[in-house]
Parts: structure tokens; C-alpha cells; sequence
């Protein structure tokens, strides 16, 4: 069978290298890189693995001579902390892999695999899965196929050190060319079906030949704890697994969110023919997992849900990206698809968008600079960075990657690609070509909330339509209303009176009237961050009332802080908010905080306080609980909460 294997083997015979192997260097000669896998942890962009192919380079940086073909064979961190421009001040630095220092063990160097971050808080990113390439086993240090032993691995950004973790209790073979997604602060990973083929493990029997196995079930790793379960996936593929697609998290919906897997091939687990690109799933096809489902001990498996989309239909491919940009206020959330390849070697040079919770295809662009085999990333709010990617299978023939520093930059509002990398964007915008289709403008205001053709089950529409203006979900909540203007007041309200206003919050969200209490104008924006969590919170801004409000499912019981920051209008302001004592359960254990309202207060005509300052704002605590150190800018503020409780 002629592969692709094959058909480098056969180029390599056809060239010589100008310049030995072992002087070559990852960032100076790379000509072009893909199959790698790369993260984003603590403002630095980490790419691991991969295929490399390289050229020498003479002085005035113009890559000539002929090609090496080899691999990524360390870790590659580029900071995204600090602007820069690829063409002339981006920094990259080679972090070499070595040993894992507790065994001994050479770190591996794989293609296809994933990495994951891991929690905020945790020092480590993690490696999953992976294959061998045997495009040049001539290659300086070039590793044979390993066991499947330890197939999980770990990184510490403090220690520069590498651990292994053994999962074959769970996985007992070493799985690549899955689908993959995170949920940094749930701890949790997946991984979704895959293959075996003759580089993923020396125990998985297929070394040597052309075979490729097609692996049902998807894997859900503990980041935390470093432990794994395979879960099911009949219920959305069948027989029939699937390779090389993409799948998306998206928070906000559902108790948990969901994930949303797209496109990729598939074949029968019995079929063990190496077909590449083989039977291509549709692109009109979304299958959605609802994370939460997990916990249910009547779904073991989770609960995976299936809706035909419409609009601008991509063709089938696999080697894609995907990343997810929010509406501002919550109204759509949209997944963009960049490149790939499909059927019949077609390469593809296009960017789509999938908006939520209409299941809408927009064609953004089609241009002539193919790409696939990279990754994404969305930096920011409104920056996509792309990785690596080549244009043809022809490694040896074509042409050095244009964006010669391995990176690519887009902004993803105007849809504009540039080499200059800005940490701090303005907000994103929603293109205008996506809400001509599902109306609403640049900041939001959706009016297409449900799919053309409607949802495909009760329960699906359930998850869209529960939870449409959650940004995150949780165990409690606690309601944000009113507009920041110069300093802060807690207002609370009766239980009573605040059970009826919950009730009627959920109401208005449904298109029912609005609730109370309403309190002056609102403002663009409200981040809320605890000690756990972050939120970035958007005004309502479809509705002619006063009131703007969100609704939070998500403080946990032992949080105590959080942090609300107001911008518009160019400035800037910020209030942390301490809650001390105790905070009362609710029926089935959950906690409840107070409910939280923003208003201008009385202040001295100078709007500050000849004595000190500080702005005037009244100060008085009682109850189980008091709120302190309220901050506004660089100016204190005591807050106040009401005697009568205001929990819900």
C-alpha cells in the first residue's frame, strides 16, 4: 500500500542535507512544523512534539539549502504576556526535555497527542497520548514507539521538571488523533475516540504495518488527582469512531457546560485499513456533551445530544482548529474553524464560524494560503494565535512557512491577519458577516436563539434555554444590578422579596417582564472574580429598561471574595469585596451570599472628602456576616449589607 510514509521514506532518498542534523536548531532553521500539540499556561504559549522540517539560514535571516526532515524534540514557550511582532522582537526559547529525574526515563517526543494546562493553581500542564513518527529514524535521538505504560505525562513551570503517571488500568494503550478539550477549572480533560496505528505503543501489536485502528470511548482525565475513566461513546458514533476532528468547551451553558465535537473521519472498529483521509463526517452534523450529565449516577456515561446545523455548511476535513469567542453579553457563542484538509487532497485556506444556541454556519473568508496539522489558541479577548501548519504533504518540495516564526496573529473581529501581537485588545466584537445571519450587532443582542429547523430534543433545548444568561454555574447565586459609577453600596433585600425577584429574573430571561428592584443606569461591563473563579460579565443591553442585571451560579460555598471591576468610556474601576462570618446553608446544603446591588452614592459636592480623600460612603455591618476594605481605584470605601439578610 503506497502511504504516506511511504511517500516521504521515498523523498528522503531524493535529497541531501547541507549541514549536520546535530546543529540544527529548533527556532533558527525551522522551515515548517505540524502535528505538534501546544497550550497556553501563565501567559506563556508552550508547543510540544511534532514534525520539523529544516533549512539552513545565512545571515540576512533568508532560509536556503536543502531540507532536513526531523522533529520538535523539546518543548518551544513563547511569553504572550508582553507585545510583540513575529517579524522582529518575538522571544522563543528551547526548553530541553531531558529525563524525568525520578526514573531515569528519556521524556518522549510524539506528534498528535494533547496537552492540557491544568487548574489555575496547579504548577503542572500535562502531555496525553500520542504517536511515534517514522518519517526519518535517522534523526538525531529519534525515539522507537513506546509501551503504553505511561502514557500520561507532567510538566512543573516551577521546578522545570517531568513526572509520568501510569493509566493503563483505564487506558492500557497509547491513544493519538483525537479530538480533545479542557475544563481548566472543573480539573478536568477529554479526549475523544482516536487511533492506534504503528507508532502509538511497542505492546500494541501493529508495528511495522500499515494499520490504523479507530478507538471507541472517551477519556476523562482528573488533572487533579491523575486518574482517568473511559466513558462510552455509542450513543453518539455507533460502531463507527472517528479521528482528527475537533471539539470545543463552552462554559455558560448547561449546570457545566457542554463540549461540542465537529467534523473528522470515521470508520468501523473492525476496518483496520490505513484509508488518511477516509470517511469524512458532516460538518452539518453537531454532536454536544453535556459535562454535568457526569455526575448523574442514572447516566454513567454522560449524555451526548445530536442538532443539524444550517447556514454556510463546511465541506468535510480533518487537521482543522477550532476556538471560541463570546458575544459580550452572552447572546451567542461562537466557535471558529480555521483550515484543514478533506477529500480528494483538497487543502483548505477558509475561516468559518458556528454561533450558539442557533447551530449557524457563516463563511467568514476563503483565501490561497492553505494550512492544516496546526493548533489555535484565542489570547485575550479578541487575538488568535495560530501555531505550525503546512500547506502539502510534499516536505521536501515546498516552500518554508510564510509566518517564518512558526506563529500567526488575527484579530478575530475585523478578521484581519498581521504579524504584531497585543496582549490587551479591545473587547471582541461579533462579526458583521455572523450577526447579518443571527442578527443583534458587534457587541451582541442575538435575536436568532433557536436553531432554524428548532432543537433536535427537549433536553437540548433545555440547556440552552435554562441557563441563557449564565456565565458560569455552579452551587449558589447571587445577583449583580445597577451601574458603578464612583464608588459601591451593598443593598440587601428581604427573603421574601428576593425569592419573588429570583422567580421573576428567571421570567425575564425567558422574555417575561422585567424584575425588581430596578436601580439606575446600567454600564458595559462587570468582571466578578472569587478566589476560584473568574467571570467577565456583560450588561443587558436588549432590553429598554433601566435595570441591567446577571444572573451568577457560581460562588462557592467557602469563598469570601470577590472582586467587581467597571469598564467604559476609556476608564477603569475596581472594588474587592471581603465577606466575613458565616454564610447560612439552603436546603441541600447549598450556600447563599448576599445579594449584591451597584449605585451611585450620596456624595460631598467635591466628591471627596476634604479630610482624607476618600470618597463618602456609609459604613454599618450586622448579622452573620459583614463586608469590609471595599477598594475603588486607589480610594477605600466601607460597604454595608442590610440586617435582614438578603439570601437566597
Amino acid at each position: 500500500m503506497y502511504t504516506f510514509v511511504a511517500a516521504v521514506a521515498a523523498a528522503l532518498l531524493s535529497f541531501a542535507v547541507e549541514i549536520s542534523a546535530q546543529q540544527l536548531d529548533l527556532i533558527k532553521n525551522m522551515c515548517v512544523r505540524y502535528d505538534h500539540q501546544s497550550i497556553i499556561k501563565n501567559n506563556t504559549l508552550y508547543i510540544d512534539g511534532g514534525i520539523e522540517t529544516f533549512r539552513d539560514v545565512v545571515k540576512n535571516g533568508t532560509k536556503v539549502g536543502n531540507i532536513t526532515l526531523g522533529y520538535n524534540e523539546d518543548l518551544i514557550a513563547i511569553d504572550v504576556s508582553k507585545p510583540w511582532d513575529w517579524k522582529t522582537n518575538i522571544s522563543q526559547q528551547v526548553i530541553v526535555k531531558g529525563k524525568n529525574p525520578k526514573t531515569g526515563t528519556d521524556v518522549p517526543f510524539l506528534s498528535r497527542g494533547a496537552l492540557y494546562r491544568g487548574m489555575d493553581d496547579d504548577e503542572n500542564f500535562y502531555m496525553w497520548g500520542g504517536t511515534t513518527s517514522f518519517i526519518n529514524t535517522s534523526f538525531p535521538d529519534w525515539q522507537s514507539p513506546w509501551v503504553s505504560t505511561y502514557s500520561l505525562w507532567s510538566y512543573s513551570i516551577i521546578s522545570k521538571k517531568w513526572d509520568q503517571h501510569d493509566l493503563t488500568r483505564t487506558v492500557p494503550r497509547r491513544p493519538s488523533s483525537a479530538s480533545s478539550a479542557e475544563i481548566p477549572h472543573l480539573g478536568l480533560a477529554f479526549y475523544f475516540n482516536g487511533e492506534m496505528d504503528n507508532g502509538s505503543a511497542k505492546d500494541a501489536g501493529i508495528q511495522g504495518k500499515d494499520d490504523k485502528i479507530f478507538l471507541e470511548g472517551m477519556l476523562v482525565i482528573d488533572t487533579q488527582n491523575q486518574t482517568a475513566k473511559n466513558i462510552s461513546t455509542t450513543a453518539v458514533v455507533g460502531d463507527t469512531p472517528r479521528t482528527r476532528g475537533e471539539m470545543q468547551y463552552v462554559d455558560g451553558i448547561g449546570e457545566k457546560g457542554i463540549l461540542v465535537q465537529i467534523g473528522g473521519n470515521q470508520k468501523p472498529v473492525d476496518d483496520t485499513q490505513d484509508k488518511d483521509v477516509g470517511d469524512l463526517v458532516s460538518m452539518g452534523q453537531i454532536d454536544i456533551f453535556e459535562v454535568a450529565s457526569l455526575d448523574k449516577p442514572a447516566t454513567p456515561d454522560g449524555v451526548w445530544y445530536k442538532q443539524n446545523a444550517t447556514g454556510d455548511i463546511p465541506d468535510g476535513r480533518i487537521d482543522f482548529c477550532l476556538f471560541l469567542a463570546t458575544a459580550a453579553d452572552n447572546s451567542s457563542y461562537n466557535i471558529y474553524l480555521y483550515g484543514g484538509r478533506g477529500a480528494n487532497q483538497k487543502i483548505f485556506d477558509d475561516m468559518y464560524v458556528l454561533s450558539l444556541p442557533s447551530f449557524t454556519w457563516t463563511k467568514l473568508y476563503e483565501g490561497t494560503s492553505p494550512r492544516f496539522g496546526h493548533t489555535c489558541h484565542q489570547v485575550g479577548i479578541r487575538t488568535l494565535l495560530t501555531v505550525g501548519g503546512i500547506v502539502n504533504f510534499n516536505l521536501t518540495g515546498q516552500d518554508c512557512d510564510w509566518e517564518y516564526r512558526g506563529v500567526g496573529v488575527m484579530d478575530i473581529s475585523t478578521l484581519t491577519w498581521g504579524s504584531v501581537f497585543n496582549p490587551n485588545p479591545d473587547p471582541y466584537e461579533v462579526p458583521a458577516l455572523v450577526y447579518g445571519n443571527i442578527g443583534g450587532s458587534g457587541q451582541g443582542k442575538a435575536t436568532k436563539l433557536t436553531p432554524s429547523n428548532g432543537f433536535s430534543s427537549a433536553g437540548l433545548a433545555g440547556l440552552f434555554t435554562s441557563n441563557s444568561a449564565h456565565r458560569h454555574k455552579r452551587s449558589i447565586t447571587a445577583i449583580i444590578v445597577g451601574s458603578v459609577v464612583g464608588s459601591l453600596a451593598l443593598l440587601g433585600v428581604v427573603g421574601t422579596a428576593l425569592y419573588l425577584s429570583r422567580a421573576r429574573i428567571r421570567q425575564y430571561f425567558n422574555g417575561g417582564p422585567e424584575p425588581t428592584p430596578e436601580i439606575g443606569e446600567g454600564k458595559t461591563r462587570i468582571e466578578i472574580m472569587d478566589k476560584e473563579t473568574f467571570w467577565e460579565l456583560d450588561a443587558q443591553q436588549n432590553r429598554p429598561s433601566s435595570i441591567r442585571n446577571m444572573i451568577i451560579d457560581g460562588v462557592r460555598g467557602s469563598t469570601r471574595a470577590l472582586m467587581l471591576r467597571r469598564s467604559g468610556g476609556g476608564q477603569e474601576q475596581a472594588a474587592e469585596l471581603e465577606v466575613k462570618g458565616s454564610v447560612p446553608e439552603l436546603d441541600g446544603g447549598e450556600r447563599a451570599v448576599p445579594a449584591i446591588a451597584v449605585s451611585e452614592p450620596a456624595e460631598s459636592p467635591e466628591g471627596e472628602d476634604e479630610k482624607d480623600g476618600r470618597r463618602r460612603s456609609n459604613s454599618s455591618h450586622s448579622g452573620d456576616f459583614e463586608v469590609d476594605a471595599v477598594r475603588t481605584g486607589t480610594k477605600e470605601h466601607n460597604g454595608s449589607v442590610h440586617k435582614d439578610g438578603g439570601y437566597f
